[in-house]
């Protein structure tokens, strides 16, 4: 059994018509039964359908009697069992239908094929056919043809048409059945009425169109008819499918998480990053079902949602006891709607009010409903809330950027958002308020009191106070649990962080960027999921607790520009003298410390304080060495020191080292002991740019071994290279190598002096023999601005010749050096081969196949000052 599902007029029964047409005839009985009554689930209906099918397969049969379901169910098993038919079941919308007349693949003979037609996707999941396809709509190029062979009849459109055609194939969507109303609609009309139409296409949609559509709607239940309208009315494309609209929908009384999916599962929505999405068509038609509630009155609709619409009712005082939301999205501009005082005095079943980019007058309602369960009304000039309203079904209070001078608080309330209402002092107590989620007062800079009632918010989600400048005084106590997201980022005048006195599992995200906090207290430790902190400009920060580590699942932690933190704690105070031997960690933690004062702290102190480092960020600091002892962070992969000016040594490298970035410091001399240095086996970056103190010299046997694979540089160009040159021009260099010095090749070095013309550059290799053509390899780097020495290394198995020839089977070898002009000019090129036996290297430049373990790849940059380097050959 195969089903075929997808939105109402997408094409399913014409596919399915031209697979019957095209394969029916291999078929010993062939069926295709449109089922087309919205009672064909009804008993006497059934009967019907099972008649028809044996009918169309068998013919004309005495033997045929008419009874109820489970007799033609028994009948048609008996007489097709043998048979193997084609069955086309188009336009099932119901389980029982399936049951009826193909309940199983045992009811048809061996070889029997059964297509299934549906918009309901669920059905086809549920009746366990073989495999699904869904209909898709028209490609752009199919869906102007289509509507043009009905427009015009042929294959483009008329001179002067084209830009209208691309309209209508936009507005409809690309679905088949619009394009062949709408062309048919147009075909033979002027330009003029083609103008006319497409306006009214959008304000009243297509008839015909409308009822088929219509039909899917039809088809649901009552709170599914709901979620639809909403949908249709008022979140198409707008909400995230877990955020708002679900907060909202819920306020109403319905089970978003049930009633969604099933609307998907009948492809009348969908969800695209996040967001629900439903074709302009079905949208429109959900819009129309509104509109002809009241035709000429909108203020007796249930929903408003055209602008003009909501105006006018806010304005002239038209609204109904019909009116159960309004939800506008205003264009932006000046004009001002001056409201009627009682503008809400007649909408007492409204339940959702949210306009957006709506500019009010001064004068506002001195009521609002009180069964309004969601208010969302951005920048309100209202100072306070009505004195009237009780606010008892009210959920979700959304004002952000209003006058609001002192936060209203309702017992039902879930979520509240004043974000960037400046006249907001103090959250007060919030005891009488148990259900709230979320608190949004994001950037209220006059914000200085939260009350301590709010550190025991059982249902609190999320917290979010970031920006609120003056905040000073916040809960000392916090049992939080169900907290997830804390945010206190740029509370400067904040100088504590509470204590926490419960498990606060669920909290895994703390911003405390920019407060004035001193210390974290050692009942952090609470938090035990707690996987981002950042601490990050917090000036006045001296320490960290002990009981941090115990935080296992942090991933994330930011002491950036946190200049007076001193105390890390002590690796005898954290383990009691006692090292244990690495174990993987399972979480891996990023730790950032730039331009922090490292030579005051005991940083280097507690080497297993965060056994699970990854990631370690020194850039700007004033470290002066990196000790020997570093190699305890066993897991450490990316060691980061950009411009710290004063390091001038770096003793050891963690062995798990994967990379090494080190820009900008001019003062770094050595890395490790130059007369011991073991690179670790997984370096695959060196990142040393204006290192001008850095001597590479000593490294020099090693970077010319075989153990680098791949990208590297250096301050000078290598001596000894097999095939060198001096660039004639300075955007390209051509090297021809001979087939005898290919023999035994192992890997290829490529060398260029470099300097930069733009901001970024690329070099491209082009590796080829003369009778086969080059393939591309592509060297970059960001921001270069001063000469550079550029290496690249390749394994004789790097290197693919097209068309599938070999290095070893080449006549010869070109490589090609070249360079956007606009990007880098070249200097100097150079390639040098390495051989696989010792014996065979042919080249003044030896390596000991035995020195370090083999190195997957390493890249190390460096630039040059001034270009005097080369000559220096």
């Amino acid at each position: 059994m195969i089903g075929i599902f997808g939105v109402g007029g997408i094409g399913k029964t014409t596919l399915a018509k031209a697979i019957y047409n095209s394969i029916a005839f291999r078929f010993e009985a062939r069926c295709f039964l449109a089922i087309v009554s919205d009672t064909s689930n009804q008993a006497d209906r059934l009967v019907q359908l099972q008649q028809t099918l044996l009918f169309k397969i068998l013919g004309k049969c005495k033997s045929l009697k008419i009874d109820n379901i489970e007799t033609e169910i028994s009948t048609i098993k008996r007489r097709l069992s043998s048979k193997r038919v084609l069955l086309i079941l188009d336009g099932v919308d119901h389980l029982r239908q399936l049951e009826t007349l193909a309940g199983a693949h045992d009811w048809f003979g061996k070889g029997s094929r059964i297509i299934i037609t549906t918009r309901d996707q669920h059905l086809l999941t549920t009746h366990g056919v073989d495999s699904t396809y869904e209909m898709m709509g028209l490609n752009q190029n199919d869906a102007f043809q289509l509507f043009c062979w009905h427009a015009f009849k042929r294959e483009i459109p008329d001179d002067g048409f084209g830009e209208f055609v691309e309209r209508i194939v936009n507005y409809a969507g690309r679905l088949p059945l619009a394009l062949t109303v709408l062309g048919s609609d147009l075909c033979g009309r002027s330009e003029r009425q083609w103008v006319s139409a497409m306006d009214e296409y959008k304000q009243i949609p297509h008839q015909d169109i409308q009822k088929i559509l219509q039909t899917s709607y039809n088809r649901l239940s009552e709170n599914e008819k709901n979620v639809f309208l909403d949908i249709a009315c008022f979140f198409n494309g707008q909400v995230r499918l877990d955020d708002v609209i679900t907060e909202i929908l819920v306020s109403f009384g319905f089970q978003p998480d049930f009633t969604i999916p099933k609307l998907m599962e009948k492809c009348l929505i969908s969800e695209c990053r996040g967001k629900l999405q439903m074709h302009s068509l079905l949208r429109d038609m959900g819009r129309e079902i509104v509109r002809r509630e009241s035709p000429n009155n909108p203020g007796a609709c249930s929903r408003l949602f055209f602008h003009d619409h909501v105006q006018e009712v806010l304005q002239e005082d038209t609204g109904t006891i019909s009116v159960e939301a309004i939800f506008a999205d205003f264009p932006k501009g000046d004009d001002i709607i001056h409201l009627s005082l009682e503008a809400f005095k007649n909408m007492r079943r409204l339940g959702l009010f949210r306009c957006l980019n709506a500019h009010f007058s001064e004068e506002l309602p001195d009521c609002l409903p009180n069964k309004i369960s969601i208010v969302d009304w951005p920048n309100c000039h209202l100072q306070s809330m009505p004195s009237k309203f009780r606010g008892e079904r009210l959920f979700i209070l959304r004002m952000p950027g209003s006058h609001i001078q002192e936060i209203p608080l309702f017992k039902n309330l879930m979520v509240m958002n004043f974000r960037g209402s400046g006249r907001i002092t103090e959250l007060s107590d919030v005891s009488r308020c148990p259900n709230l989620k979320k608190i949004n007062l994001r950037d209220c800079t006059s914000l200085v009191k939260i009350h301590d009632s709010v550190g025991f918010l059982d249902e609190l989600v999320k917290l979010n106070l970031a920006g609120c400048s003056n905040l000073r005084s916040f809960p000392r106590r916090l049992q939080l649990r169900s907290l997830g997201f804390l945010d206190l980022s740029n509370c400067s005048s904040l100088q504590y962080f509470p204590e926490i006195e419960c498990e606060m599992k669920h909290l895994g995200h703390v911003d405390l960027t920019g407060t004035a906090i001193e210390e974290l207290r050692s009942s952090i430790e609470n938090i035990t999921r707690l996987g981002f902190l950042d601490l990050s400009s917090s000036v006045k920060l001296k320490c960290l607790p002990r009981s941090i580590h115990k935080l296992r699942s942090l991933g994330w932690l930011d002491l950036s520009d946190c200049p007076n933190i001193i105390s890390f704690g002590t690796e005898e105070e954290v383990h009691g003298g006692q090292r244990t031997p690495p174990t993987k960690p399972t979480t891996d933690l990023e730790l950032h410390l730039k331009n922090s004062s490292l030579s005051r702290s005991n940083f280097f102190g507690p080497f297993h304080f965060f056994p699970n480092l990854t990631v370690l960020d020194l850039s700007g600091s004033d470290i002066v060495s990196i000790p020997a002892s570093i190699e305890r962070f066993y897991w450490l992969r990316d060691l980061i020191l950009n411009d710290c000016r004063q390091l001038k040594e770096i003793e050891e490298f963690p062995m798990e080292l994967s990379v090494l970035r080190a820009n900008g410091c001019i003062s770094l001399e050595s890395l490790s002991n130059p007369s011991s240095i073991i690179f670790p086996r997984s370096l695959s970056s060196i990142k040393l740019a204006r290192c001008s103190k850095v001597n590479m010299g000593k490294l020099m046997p090693y970077i010319m071994s075989p153990h680098v694979k791949s990208d590297s540089a250096w301050p000078q160009f290598p001596d000894g290279f097999m095939y060198c040159k001096e660039t004639s021009n300075d955007h390209r260099c051509e090297f021809d190598i001979r087939s005898a010095e290919m023999v035994g090749l192992d890997r290829i070095c490529f060398c260029a002096i470099i300097e930069p013309v733009g901001r970024f550059w690329s070099v491209d290799m082009m590796i080829g023999s003369v009778a086969y053509d080059s393939n591309h390899y592509v060297g970059k780097f960001d921001e270069m601005d001063s000469d550079h020495v550029w290496l690249q290394y390749f394994t004789s198995e790097d290197v693919k010749l097209k068309r599938g020839i070999s290095l070893d089977q080449a006549d010869n070898l070109r490589i090609i050096f070249e360079s956007n002009p606009k990007s880098v000019i070249l200097k100097r090129c150079g390639v040098h081969l390495f051989y696989k036996r010792h014996g065979q290297q042919r080249h003044p430049v030896d390596y000991d196949d035995d020195c370090n373990k083999p190195v997957s790849t390493l890249d190390i940059e460096l630039f040059l000052y001034t270009s005097d380097m080369c000559h220096n050959v």
